[in-house]
């Protein structure tokens, strides 16, 4: 089952025009969500950016919908305890080319079973794709993944899971689908926004978290060999909040660091 436009179906139903320029042009954003015992995590940060992305694309999306809802009602019609939610919004049916006409917006909301547990990933640092920081992929999720993807594509050839990307200039942003964090002596570190890396709700949970705490994570610009001499390494996004990576460009890393442990820790009681 499916939600789409208002209405609960069955997903072979479920019909998107061939002129939605979502499709045509990947205009409209998406958010991807975790739901445990009925409750979307961090609704309230997602949300928030939700609100902000249409308002800056000027997508008409009525916000006061109630998405928590909708998708405990969607996890529970298909059998699910917890589920992996995605909101989809698009600027729906439009006219040719990239000018904007008034339009109802798509909205699309899916519920499915979570992944398996993350296996400790192998991370590749790549030369490829860049994040760039004033463009609307290092604010929003953006329907146009094609670096992403791309980054994935040059990682798996080398032997990894997940590509390391870098800004401009070349330091450290983040992983293709991940913010990172990484541990060297008795100190945790992230990239700061403006290398392009993407305000995660989980890196800004955690980020809370540990400033509720009377607690530092330095975040900078820093070069490739500040995160190529870390002892550990953590990707956190919303499905898998945070895991240890295995390896880093061939490297093993400490998985049992205790640093680690507290960034996992306070992830997991983070809101």
């Amino acid at each position: 089952m499916i939600w789409l436009n208002g209405t609960m179906m069955e997903e072979g139903e479920a019909q998107i025009a061939i002129t939605d320029r979502g499709f045509l042009l990947g205009d409209g954003l998406f958010e991807t969500m975790r739901l445990e015992a009925g409750t979307l995590r961090r609704w309230d940060r997602h949300l928030a950016r939700l609100k902000d992305a249409v308002l800056t694309l000027g997508i008409p999306l009525d916000t006061t919908l109630d998405i928590p809802a909708i998708a405990a009602e969607l996890a529970r019609r298909n059998g699910l305890d917890s589920a992996l939610v995605r909101l989809t919004v698009t600027r729906g049916e439009g006219g040719r080319g990239i000018d904007v006409s008034a339009s109802v917006p798509t909205l699309l909301i899916t519920a499915a079973a979570l992944p398996a547990p993350l296996a400790p990933p192998r991370l590749i640092t790549i030369n490829g794709p860049r994040r760039a920081p004033l463009t609307l992929a290092a604010r929003y999720k953006m329907l146009g993944y094609g670096d992403n993807i791309l980054a994935r594509r040059m990682a798996r050839e080398r032997g990894g899971d997940m590509a390391v990307m870098l800004s401009p200039d070349g330091r450290i942003a983040c992983a293709d689908s991940a913010n990172l964090f990484w541990v060297t002596g008795r100190t945790v570190y992230t990239p700061s926004l403006d290398t392009g890396a993407l305000n995660g709700t989980t890196r800004a949970a955690i980020l809370d978290a540990f400033a509720a705490r009377g607690l530092h994570v330095e975040q900078d610009h820093f070069r490739q060999e500040s995160l190529a001499s870390a002892e550990a390494v953590l990707v956190t996004n919303a499905v898998i909040g945070a895991r240890p990576a295995g390896m880093l460009d061939g490297r093993r890393l400490k998985q049992d660091h205790a640093l680690v442990r507290l960034v996992c820790d306070i992830e997991r009681d983070a809101r």
